[in-house]
């Protein structure tokens, strides 16, 4: 398949499934009994329901409902699930005063994406102590100085097992909070994204008397190989390791990576100008237990090395199930030679070693960006597609040789370029992922019309999640379009709550987004200085007619200058009341 990258799900979330099946089944037992009335439903399903659904949508729906439920939401003690996201400033405040303050010993499960609720809800920041139920912490937009501080008061807390950060400015030192992590007392689950200027410029230093518990690590920005020595030193109980990029660019030659974990049974990793003699090293060194590995390189040759990677796997990965593999290189044209080297290496990789496991594999010549490319892949380990929930495609050729079906997938990334024709869509629907289940789209590739995404979110009504990363969307007669008839039924019918622009876009083009998702609570874009005031005059003025959902905003690699030029629009033409206005890092957020 042409460069058909999927990012799998280590474990399907059989937890969540479970809770609302046994909530379905608590649930038709109670109408067996003829129960008609919401208030007559037993207090142990009530805690059910609670636990199942988010607790702002239970505190929205019950709080004024009777003084009983008041009381079973208020005064009980079952743990509570806390998810804020796209939340106006009114609401939080009044969410904040009525429901978390007064139940913070209670929260199980906190997520945050709003930085401005960060520096609200741990202010000030010994409030942390008090989450003593809290198991799992996920925060989406944090800046580096208010995460130092939290991880230093989350040390007290008994039953954290579970840490999600995804930074929002750039870190000045990186090993502070990788060492703030590690003194975490009961952590086992740990994802991590740091802005990537800095991946390659600091230095973790090895553990002398430090050790975590943590077993899963995903790392989700660019990790310097230099660094994998004093990783692993802190993580000894490691089964599971997941890198987004592992870069052998700073490391050194010379380097030795003893045996510091017996216990890693699973590495999903994408590879970064490390040669294969060093990755062979690792192997040799930290791989005997492992069982499945997923493996992203490119250009070294010596990765397509059959007889290789057969010696390397008998004699230090003999654990082996699952080697999923792919390979991307540069050559100069898509010619005969070309054609023939990798049918030499088709055949290397056809032995009886390799069929026995069924292991099998393809390649394929592909352009992107006007440079040639042929990327090498394994075919069948997709069997395994229930632990898949991100597709990437890229191009139609991609999606017509795809044998697979992902019934688990609910992010969809179409990349490259696709023709006109719209039977791609069909094809998708049919053979390779149920459309009407996925939330997230990302389209990165340009030349897309404004037709086609809409003919696109025909098939996918339950999206709350699109992105744009690159020039995608190509001008538009705006007022044909929106007397297009489906054009309307979209934007009566669609979920999308997040639209992120990552390139900028003319304000025309974003009025047509604006208007295309009337229930959208957060936009993302990057507007031209020249632009600023006519692009968030329109959007703000929608605010108080057709997007009254919508409740904060990022401007992209904004100046200083334009912070000051919105405050003014905003009073001048009072466009917001209630409002926060802040700069982190070269980005501008606005949130009422």
């Amino acid at each position: 398949m042409e460069q058909n990258k999927l990012k799998r799900k280590i474990t399907f979330d059989y937890w969540n499934v479970n809770k609302k099946e046994k909530l379905i089944e608590r649930l038709e037992s109670s109408s067996e009994k003829s129960i008609t009335l919401f208030e007559d439903f037993p207090n142990e399903l009530f805690y059910e329901i609670c636990d199942y659904l988010d607790v702002y949508y239970v505190y929205k729906a019950f709080n004024n409902l009777n003084k009983r439920l008041q009381t079973l939401l208020f005064n009980s003690t079952v743990p509570l699930t806390i998810n804020i996201s796209s939340m106006s400033k009114s609401i939080f405040q009044d969410y904040n005063k009525h429901m978390i303050i007064p139940n913070q010993h209670r929260m199980k499960t906190l997520r945050i994406s709003n930085p401005f609720i960060v520096d609200l809800l741990f202010s000030p920041v010994r409030i942390t102590s008090k989450f003593i139920r809290l198991e799992t912490l996920i925060f989406g937009n944090i800046k580096s100085k208010y995460l130092l501080n939290i991880l230093n008061h989350s040390k007290f807390l008994p039953n954290l097992s579970s840490l999600v950060i995804i930074l929002i400015d750039r870190c000045q030192d990186p090993n502070k909070i990788y060492q703030h992590i590690f003194r975490l007392p009961v952590l086992k689950y740990c994802r991590i994204s740091l802005k990537e200027e800095y991946f390659n410029h600091f230095s973790l230093s090895i553990s002398t008397n430090v050790t975590s518990h943590i077993q899963h690590l995903v790392i989700d920005h660019n990790f310097s190989l230099h660094n994998l020595n004093a990783l692993l030193s802190y993580v000894p109980q490691l089964r599971c390791l997941i890198f987004h990029c592992l870069d052998g660019t700073h490391s050194n030659k010379s380097e030795i990576f003893p045996c510091l974990s017996n216990n890693l049974t699973h590495v999903s990793i994408n590879i970064k100008n490390i040669t294969f003699e060093k990755f062979e090293i690792i192997i040799k060194n930290l791989f005997y237990q492992l069982e499945i590995l997923h493996i992203s390189t490119n250009n070294d040759s010596i990765y397509v090395d059959a007889n290789r990677w057969k010696q390397l796997i008998l004699s230090f990965m003999p654990n082996i199930r699952i080697f999923d593999f792919q390979h991307v290189n540069y050559i100069q044209n898509n010619n005969d030679n070309n054609k023939a080297i990798y049918d030499s290496i088709m055949d290397q990789f056809s032995s009886s070693f390799w069929s026995e496991r069924k292991w099998l594999f393809e390649y394929q010549f592909y352009v992107q960006q006007s440079q040639n490319y042929v990327i090498f892949y394994s075919i069948n380990q997709y069997r395994y597609t229930d632990f898949v929930d991100h597709v990437d495609i890229h191009g139609e050729e991609a999606i017509m040789s795809c044998v697979n079906y992902f019934q688990n997938a609910t992010k969809l990334t179409l990349s490259h370029s696709f023709a006109a024709s719209r039977v791609w869509l069909r094809i998708i629907l049919e053979h390779i992922i149920p459309l009407k289940q996925l939330t997230t789209l990302v389209i990165d590739y340009d030349a897309l019309s404004f037709n086609q995404l809409i003919k696109l979110l025909r098939f996918t009504p339950n999206i709350h999640t699109l992105t744009f990363k690159s020039h995608s969307i190509q001008k538009s007669n705006s007022m044909l379009i929106q007397q297009n008839q489906t054009f309307r039924l979209i934007s009566n019918t669609n979920t999308i709550t997040n639209v992120t622009i990552e390139e900028r876009y003319t304000t025309e083009n974003i009025k047509l987004l604006a208007i295309l998702c009337p229930r959208m609570q957060h936009l993302t874009i990057d507007i031209l200085t020249t632009e600023l005031e006519s692009t968030m005059k329109f959007i703000l003025l929608k605010t108080k007619t057709d997007l009254q959902h919508l409740c904060s905003m990022c401007i992209k690699t904004s100046r200083k200058s334009m912070i000051g030029k919105l405050k003014a629009l905003i009073e001048l033409e009072r466009l917001l009341d209630n409002y926060v206005i802040k700069m982190i890092d070269s980005n501008i957020y606005l949130w009422w």
